[in-house]
């Protein structure tokens, strides 16, 4: 199947999404390592434990990400971002709604974000059913290129998951290779699918391609793995 371009609303709803289950999986792969499932509870403590600095998290993980989403000149926003006297000091929801360029954008973010953090409340994930099942409203006929998103969901997902390790300041430090696939896969379904996807057998490559719909978003999702995986390490 091919498709050129996806709306900018639903690449955002699975970039909020998948920030969150990289960084809490991260969380749980230093914290937990010899378990392959979480307790209710345990996520609730995790998300307390977290909730002092989750959202300027979340906005230091999203913003450049959401920056090169939404600006064609970057050079043009690191100019307007000196005239505005950005700093480390900048409140993280003034980052979030410049990032997010309109109004509309900022709004959408906030309320997906916080759809997420209810989830963890309710002690899980947001599954892929549930993300489907409450799928937001896309915003407006305002589409972006397929390679673009693949690269933004890719690189929200590698530094979340980074991030939620390195938070959890414990002796584990190394990325979990199967962590980072189960994550990428879920990544691409709520990215390029309608529904969610039934896999028809363990080939980790033809999984890939499943997921990613044609050969050309198969290339590009490589491309952008190996490329995050080496910036990180």
């Amino acid at each position: 199947m091919k498709i050129s371009d996806i709306n900018r609303s639903r690449v955002v709803s699975a970039m909020v999404r998948g920030y969150f289950h990289a960084f809490f999986s991260g969380q749980a792969d230093a914290i937990f390592p010899q378990k392959s499932r979480l307790e209710a509870c345990v996520y609730k403590k995790l998300l307390v434990a977290s909730f002092d600095k989750l959202a300027t998290n979340f906005v230091s993980v999203l913003f450049p990400i959401l920056v090169r989403l939404n600006y064609s000149d970057i050079d043009a926003v690191t100019e307007d971002m000196r005239r505005r006297h950005f700093s480390e000091a900048t409140p993280s929801k003034i980052l979030l709604r410049y990032a997010s360029k309109t109004k509309e954008l900022y709004e959408f973010v906030t309320s997906e974000y916080q759809k997420q953090v209810y989830e963890l409340l309710n002690g899980h994930l947001q599954s892929v059913e549930d993300f489907f099942d409450d799928c937001p409203t896309l915003l407006a006929d305002d589409s972006i290129p397929v390679p673009l998103a693949i690269r933004s969901i890719v690189r929200v997902q590698m530094q979340a998951y980074a991030l939620g390790i390195t938070q959890a300041q414990t002796e584990i430090n190394n990325l979990r290779q199967t962590t980072i696939y189960r994550l990428m896969l879920s990544g691409m379904v709520t990215l390029l699918h309608e529904t969610p996807v039934n896999f028809s057998g363990d080939n980790l490559e033809m999984m890939f391609r499943q997921v990613s719909l044609n050969s050309d978003n198969f290339e590009s999702l490589m491309n952008e793995m190996n490329q995050a995986y080496e910036d990180l390490v």
